[in-house]
Parts: structure tokens; sequence; C-alpha cells
């Protein structure tokens, strides 16, 4: 059963939560407009990124607050380990992921950052922009998408192992995985952590199909079974732009 939903708009400075149990609403207001939202898998906390280069830690015993600030890095993306003790960010127009780690057990918000130099990464797929990064729930494989790259690499959707380190380099790379239709592009991407025998990625492609990836594991590699590749085409992908609301369920 879900105990928190986490709510906000984007284009406006605050959030709300819903504790399921109470049935209550907390509004958090904040000094910058909210970009995203994303609850560790422990639910011991709430990730909230702003425009402005903000980023908070609310730990979710008493609701306290840790910031951190910045006015170069904006995040894109986040994406938890699944022990809740790490945080991976991307930052628009940046090859480089941020890593935020907690040295001590919730809650508490000892949190220490650290820049991972990704241009061995980015290189591989002739890009300089890393664009998402989605982490499963195993820990051991992580899907990043990119922005640019040349004709054959433009719109790949690249697979690495971190079932040893974090270290993501040419090493880690496991291979890509293209979409279909005509010149697709990653638009949103996640995994279904219930699935014992490896990784199941679902993407939703520029071109407007919607394909779900059973990722077998297999010692240092992946099995793509083709013949389970599921795919549904969407009739229409729309970017409705102005304000968009932000929910997620813990």
């Amino acid at each position: 059963m879900y105990k928190y939903l986490a709510s906000a708009i984007s284009g406006r400075g605050s959030f709300k939560v819903l504790d399921v149990s109470q049935g209550a609403w907390t509004i958090f207001k904040l000094f910058a407009i909210i970009s995203f939202l994303k609850w560790s898998p422990t639910g011991d906390y709430l990730f909230a990124a702003m425009c402005d280069g903000t980023f908070s830690f609310y730990e979710t015993n008493t609701w306290q607050v840790r910031k951190w600030s910045s006015t170069t890095l904006f995040a894109t993306g986040a994406s938890w380990s699944p022990d809740g003790r790490v945080v991976l960010v991307s930052f628009l127009g940046s090859s480089k992921i941020g890593s935020f780690h907690f040295s001590s057990k919730p809650p508490s918000l000892d949190v220490h950052f650290e820049q991972i130099n990704a241009l061995e990464m980015v290189s591989s797929t002739r890009s300089h922009i890393i664009d998402k990064i989605e982490w499963d729930g195993s820990g051991e494989r992580l899907a990043v998408s990119f922005e640019g790259g040349d004709d054959i690499y433009h719109g790949l959707l690249a697979i690495y192992d971190t079932s040893h380190n974090f270290l993501l380099n040419s090493t880690s790379l496991i291979g890509f995985i293209r979409g279909p239709g005509k010149y697709p592009k990653p638009i949103s991407f996640a995994f279904d952590n219930k699935f014992k025998q490896g990784s199941l990625l679902s993407v939703l492609w520029s071109s407007g199909f919607c394909c779900t990836y059973p990722l077998i594991f297999s010692s240092n590699r992946i099995l793509l079974d083709r013949k389970e590749v599921v795919t549904v085409k969407v009739d229409a992908i729309r970017d409705y732009g102005g304000s968009r609301s932000l929910a997620q369920w813990l």
C-alpha cells in the first residue's frame, strides 16, 4: 500500500505531500520553481530539483531538509540506487553525472556530492551531452540517453553495467537499443523492478512507439529476448507546454 504521494505543478515554487493513512496534505514552499521530484526506493528520502540549480533532500521521518545550490548545474533527471544511499543526477547540457552519497543511515542528512566525468562514456556514442538516466532496481544496470551524436549513434539508448562500481566508461558499456520508426529518440524510459530474471525496460520513443524490453542477465552480458519485446503504437505524442502536473507515489 502506498504511504505518501508527492505532487507539484511545474512552474510553481511549492509541492504537496499526501499522507495516505491520515488523508492530510502538507505543503512545502520553496524559493525557486520546481523541476521534478524523486522518492528513494526505501522511502526514507525525497529528492527535489529546482530550475535555479538548487537541490533539496527531505528525510521523511521528521521532514528535515538539506539543500545544495549551484549556478551552473541544472538537473534534468535523477535515479536512486536500490538501497537509497546514492542518487545519480544528470545535468542540462553537461557530459558529467552528479553522485550524491549518504554516508550514514536514515534519517541522516549527511550528504556528499561528487561529479563523475563521463567524457569516455559520451565519446563512445560520439555525443557530448547526457540527457536522461535511469537505474534498475537491482542496481546492476543503468540506462542512459544522449543529446546529439552522429547519424549512427543519434537516438540510441545505452545500457551500462553498474554491478561492480559506478565508473561509467567504455568497459562498463554493454550495448545500445535503437527504437522503431524513423529517426527515433527516447522520450522517457523506466525499469520495472519486479522482473526477477534481469531488467524489464520500457521506452517511449519519439516515433510514437512504446516498447518493453526484457533484458536477461547472463554474467556480464545482457541477452535481449527479441521474441518477448512488446511494442505498442501511440497515436500522438504531444508537448502541451506551459504548466504540467508532477506526481510520484511512495
